[in-house]
């Protein structure tokens, strides 16, 4: 599939006419990679598929399959096929200029503007910007023409593109002359003879640009140049019949001779006719294109009121399912909140047995110095004590979340915890070490390092202390980690306390952030 999908894909890059044939092979392509095959892959088959809709004349399935393959890309992807999205955008809007929806037609060049310059494709950008002339005109806005063919142009030359430049001024030309700016009108025809590339090295235009013959033929009649007015509108009859014998009609009507004005007025009509009946006959065609496409609708609504019945089958079941889904998720947020109430109370009371025997040892370090007898019941107290704070860290270690567990077991944790012992000299941490503890202090208390960080402007210092009492950190443990005093230590966190919860108080920093977690959970 994969390799039919590329043949076709090269085939439309030759500029392939797609006819009846070719309609199997891009349905049976769009109907496997709907559910198979890479975004890009989907795009390039829903595109094809428009392609061929689009050669058959079938407007409105083309422009349904461009908007499909349009809603598989990706922008945000590195590998998305930016190319073929801005040429999708491009054939929707030559089918809305078809049609004579400017409206449209602007929406889609614009997308394809905006999508080349993405693609880093300047040319392609410049030229859906250039083409923006078409709905302009279309809606008789010639001053908005002018200004675009301007822009395009300094922009075609900016980029080194030249003959696109001199080509650019084509509709400005003809306003001009239509404004009787013939100075102008002429400066712009002389670019354009010279730069345009259009024009082989006999002064010869390229076959099916024979129109511009007519404006150059006008300018020459305005100035009174006649008969080379008379030769450029015999060369345009090539390219357009219509305005030809407009143009010989002037000649013979400046000449005043009577049996050529009749001659070429009757020669005007009969093209004017024409010109009607096939303006007319398109009219025809988007009628019943229209009809088609109410057609296409009332079918594609059908096949929505299809799904939607199918749907409809399932609402009993699906509700079924969120109804239980519902339940899970609050006796599981309910039990992670009692879990996590337990962790704090229990890391709390583990903190207050360390700070009890940091006090026993205190004072029995005193007692040696003073050669005081030190009784055999305080050592067996500060044993008890260790002994309590040990069962309590495992009963927390027991209720940890695996990330919580990786962090209290990490020797960055063990290694903060050590400023608790009286015995500990060691220097305040480096500035490494502390980003070693934010770090994983981060993943394990997401929400909590978050909120800290994000929603308040906290001081580095701040930010500091509001960690350490996550971890449940006496303050002259904090003092230490700071290299501050205890002063300085309260002073912060009365300062925290007002930010984060408007309580100047320094002691009841640790509550309100335990409650505070424990209602969020």
């Amino acid at each position: 599939m994969r390799q039919r999908l590329q043949f076709v894909a090269e085939c439309n890059r030759a500029d392939t006419v797609f006819t009846e044939r070719w309609q199997p092979t891009v349905d049976s392509l769009a109907d496997y990679f709907r559910s198979h095959g890479t975004d890009n892959e989907r795009m390039m088959a829903y595109y094809l598929q428009g392609r061929v809709h689009h050669d058959l004349g079938e407007a409105p399935q083309a422009l349904d399959a461009y908007q499909r393959a349009t809603e598989q890309a990706d922008t945000t992807r590195d590998d998305c096929d930016l190319r073929t999205l801005t040429a999708i955008y491009g054939q929707m809007a030559d089918l809305f200029q078809a049609q004579y929806l400017p409206d449209n037609e602007m929406k889609a060049l614009r997308t394809a503007e905006r999508i080349a310059w993405k693609d880093r494709d300047t040319l392609a950008a410049l030229v859906a910007f250039h083409l923006r002339t078409r709905p302009y005109y279309i809606k008789g806005e010639k001053d908005s023409v002018m200004v675009v063919e301007k822009q395009a142009r300094e922009l075609y030359l900016k980029h080194g593109y030249k003959q696109e430049a001199a080509q650019a001024m084509l509709g400005t030309i003809s306003i001009l002359l239509d404004r009787e700016q013939y100075e102008e009108a002429n400066r712009y025809i002389q670019i354009f003879e010279q730069e345009s590339g259009w024009f082989d090295s006999d002064g010869n235009i390229l076959e099916g640009k024979e129109l511009c013959y007519y404006d150059k033929g006008r300018y020459l009649l305005t100035v009174g140049q006649i008969d080379s007015a008379l030769l450029y509108f015999h060369k345009t009859v090539a390219g357009n019949k219509e305005a030809a014998y407009h143009g010989l009609l002037s000649v013979y009507e400046r000449k005043n001779i009577p049996d050529s004005i009749a001659k070429y007025a009757k020669l005007f009509a009969a093209a004017n006719d024409s010109n009607f009946l096939h303006v007319n006959q398109e009219k025809v065609h988007q009628i019943s294109a229209m009809y088609d496409y109410s057609r296409h609708q009332q079918m594609a609504k059908q096949k929505e009121q299809e799904a939607k019945d199918w749907k409809n089958g399932l609402v009993f079941v699906s509700l079924a399912a969120v109804i239980i889904l519902a339940l899970s998720m609050m006796y599981f947020f309910r039990s992670k909140a009692k879990k996590l109430s337990k962790i704090n109370r229990l890391t709390e009371k583990r903190t207050e047995l360390e700070n009890l025997l940091t006090e026993k040892q205190q004072e029995l370090e005193l007692q040696k110095s003073n050669s005081d007898i030190i009784s055999e019941k305080q050592y067996e107290e500060i044993e008890q004590l260790k002994k309590q704070i040990e069962n309590y860290q495992k009963r927390v270690s027991d209720n940890l979340t695996g990330k919580q567990r990786l962090f209290y077991d990490s020797d960055i944790y063990q290694h903060f915890m050590s400023y608790k012992s009286e015995s500990f000299r060691h220097q305040p941490p480096t500035e490494q070490e502390w980003q070693s503890l934010t770090t994983l202090f981060r993943k394990s208390f997401p929400r909590y390092h978050r909120f800290i960080m994000e929603e308040n402007s906290l001081t580095s210092d701040q930010f500091k202390v509001c960690v350490l009492a996550r971890l449940f950190m006496p303050v002259y443990a904090m003092a230490r980690i700071l290299d501050v005093d205890g002063d300085r230590i309260t002073r912060i966190k009365s300062q925290v306390n007002k930010k984060l919860f408007k309580d100047e108080t320094a002691k009841t920093l640790e509550n309100h952030l335990k409650n505070h977690f424990d209602e969020q959970v």
